[in-house]
């Protein structure tokens, strides 16, 4: 059925200048899954059964895009509020002990639950770095998530050579899961090459010669992998390092997440390559990554979230604190200097492309995180109302910088409501019956693993540790500690 949004304020994207044109009062017609039509016509001519909402006074936003998430450690939240991540890696990554505890159903429904926190908050699309790759039995109930949540994902399994699940069996499992994607589906296969990066340029069992076949029998549409870089111990994920050549990927999009010191030489390679980086601040923010260059290569980045379990899991909250971030890094260099800035170095538009256009730029999608005719319908419609929106009038300000997800009341996916008169639309689970659920495997895991292990003298036997100047209300000076 056919779907009118009707006389909300929308922000279409105007292909001529690159940027938001605010329509105040406007219709947009949905048909098949895609924006047919935009008018500001009040006589619109409204289809015959076509589904009318009325949208006057709220604000129809493109959904947003998370170009970099791991949902199967949704279960987590809250377990390391003061987690870093050297301490990330031996406790709750994908590598550690952390894992034994997940049973397959953990698994499902503890990255169903990242998605629908996603969705409730006007993320329609995702780029899933999927590395629950511990054991064979954990890889599609991570997949069958992503299918029945509704949202549009970019499926990128972490391809590694585990105990007792050899690299060869992960392509087998992976190859099953493509069997399930047929054309049009919201779910795509993707690659993160994080576990074949140690096999660049030393590969004698010929692991990589999987690669090429692989891509093209399961029409890979998405690759993916972590870049740190600077201090870290660094594997050759470095974008001015990388070749990707002989995996047949030219028309593939590549996203480096993180991507925090990153050189001139890199910079330039993302943009003569037309590849992404995702940046995830509060991520980068609370762990200590680090993010120095971020700000450097906005017009070849996008923003993503990383871990929902540590800290807010909207795009909303990242979008902020990015545009915030880059406001303060800017306004630094010329306070440094001696002088006072004579303007506001990152418009507020510009983090809402971020949010939205740039992460369909980083997939090559110029049919997504936009408003405009022949668009996939993947909409966010905000309320207005809240006491926290209330009087606004300029939208894209009123989205960025002052919503939150309880002004989302609508969000479609695909010309379909995922999210309606501010409840989730229940799907393949009811709501209560997946809250059941996930609180039990929540409970029961975090139980489980609740204590970290002792760190190591290195992060994995390279990384040298430094003592970190503590923060603190009790006292000056505290001195420094070297762990949590």
């Amino acid at each position: 059925m056919s779907k009118v949004l009707k006389d909300g304020t929308v922000l279409m994207f105007d292909d001529t200048t690159k940027s938001i044109r605010v329509l105040p009062k406007a219709s947009v017609l949905i048909e098949n899954g895609r924006i047919t039509a935009i008018s500001e016509n009040p006589d619109f001519q409204i289809p015959e059964n076509a589904e009318v909402l009325n949208v006057y006074g709220k604000i129809i936003s493109p959904g947003f895009i998370n170009t970099h998430i791991h949902t199967w450690q949704t279960v987590y939240r809250t377990i390391g509020p003061n987690v870093f991540l050297s301490q990330y890696f031996e406790w709750l990554g994908h590598m550690s002990g952390a894992t034994a505890a997940f049973t397959p159903d953990d698994v499902y429904i503890s990255s169903l639950a990242g998605y629908l926190e996603g969705l409730h908050g006007g993320v329609t699309s995702y780029v899933e770095h999927a590395h629950n790759n511990w054991k064979e039995t954990v890889v599609e109930p991570g997949f069958d998530a992503a299918m029945d949540s509704g949202a549009r994902v970019w499926w990128c399994y972490d391809v590694a050579d585990r105990k007792g699940f050899a690299m060869k069996e992960q392509w087998e499992a992976l190859g099953k899961l493509g069997g399930k994607v047929t054309e049009g589906s919201l779910v795509q296969m993707g690659l993160s090459v994080d576990g074949l990066s140690g096999l660049f340029g030393n590969d004698p069992g010929g692991h990589l010669g999987y690669v090429p076949d692989m891509i093209r029998k399961l029409n890979i549409q998405a690759i993916t992998m972590h870049h740190l870089g600077g201090p870290w111990p660094a594997r050759k994920t470095a974008p001015s390092d990388i070749d990707l050549s002989t995996f047949q990927t030219t028309n593939i999009p590549i996203i480096y997440s993180h991507a925090p010191f990153l050189t001139d030489s890199d910079q330039t390679a993302l943009r003569e390559k037309d590849h992404f980086v995702s940046i995830t601040p509060e991520s980068e923010f609370h762990f200590g990554h680090g993010q120095t260059t971020g700000h450097l290569i906005t017009d070849q980045a996008s923003l993503g979230l990383d871990t929902n379990w540590t800290f807010s899991g909207d795009m909303l909250s990242q979008t902020r604190l990015w545009l915030q971030n880059v406001r303060l890094t800017k306004s630094h260099r010329t306070l440094e200097a001696g002088r006072l800035p004579r303007t506001n170095p990152f418009p507020v538009e510009e983090a809402f492309l971020m949010a939205t256009r740039q992460g369909g730029r980083a997939l090559r999608r110029d049919d997504i995180g936009v408003i405009k005719v022949g668009a996939k319908a993947d909409l966010v419609v905000f309320n207005g109302d809240s006491p926290n929106m209330l009087g606004w009038s300029d939208p894209i300000a009123a989205v960025v910088l002052h919503a939150n997800p309880g002004d989302v009341e609508h969000v479609l996916v695909d010309g379909e409501f995922r999210k309606r008169n501010f409840k989730l639309v229940d799907r393949v689970i009811a709501w209560e019956k997946m809250r059941e659920r996930f609180l039990e495997a929540s409970r029961r895991i975090q139980k489980q693993i609740k204590e970290p292990p002792p760190m190591p003298e290195r992060l994995w036997g390279v990384g040298e540790f430094g003592d970190v100047e503590m923060a603190s209300t009790k006292c000056y000076g505290c001195g420094p500690r070297g762990t949590q």
